[in-house]
């Protein structure tokens, strides 16, 4: 028996890593700042840790802003660079090398938001915000120069019917400006 009701429960699983992460982030800054005080060499290293640590709460708290309640049909499969995902009705594998553009998608009405990779050959694939594995695309996506993982969460929570433009690849064909988030 839980005495932790589930609403309860599922926010903090969401932000647990955040909690960490932040918790982690002060600590070392904390030290950092009382042993380069000090004269302390180890200060230095403290500082290091301060600022992997706020790097590992930024990610953190995209994830966090991005998870989605829900489930969703398919799976999403995310290993070395690809991006694949098994639909009941249609699915795919993306290289992240060749994607050329990532839109969040969300339809007047129907089956939620949607991830909508667009690759260089012009090839799109969608992938359902909710389904099972989703919630590591935009870690995924992370390794794409300049993708920005607090716009693409800010595009997650869209709730106006459109497609936002989150990512393009620089010189890419018919890729068009960013859109402001």
């Amino acid at each position: 028996m839980s005495f932790i009701r589930p609403a309860a429960r599922a926010v903090i699983v969401r932000w647990a890593e955040s909690a960490v992460a932040g918790a982690l982030a002060v600590i070392a800054a904390v030290e950092a700042a009382r042993l380069i005080g000090r004269g302390d060499v180890l200060g230095w290293f403290a500082a290091l840790g301060a600022v992997l640590a706020a790097l590992w709460l930024r990610s953190a708290v995209a994830r966090g802003l991005s998870a989605r309640a829900g489930e969703a049909p398919g799976l999403v499969e995310i290993r070395e660079r690809e991006i694949r995902y098994f639909g009941p009705l249609a699915g795919g594998v993306a290289d992240l090398d060749l994607i050329a553009r990532v839109e969040v998608f969300v339809p007047a009405r129907g089956v939620g938001t949607l991830w909508r990779l667009t690759v260089e050959d012009g090839r799109v694939m969608v992938i359902p915000a909710a389904a099972k594995g989703a919630e590591g695309l935009i870690g995924a996506f992370a390794a794409l120069p300049g993708f920005s993982e607090l716009a693409a969460a800010a595009a997650l929570r869209r709730e106006a019917p459109g497609r936002y433009a989150v990512w393009s690849r620089p010189g890419a064909r018919g890729a068009p400006a960013l859109s402001a988030f």
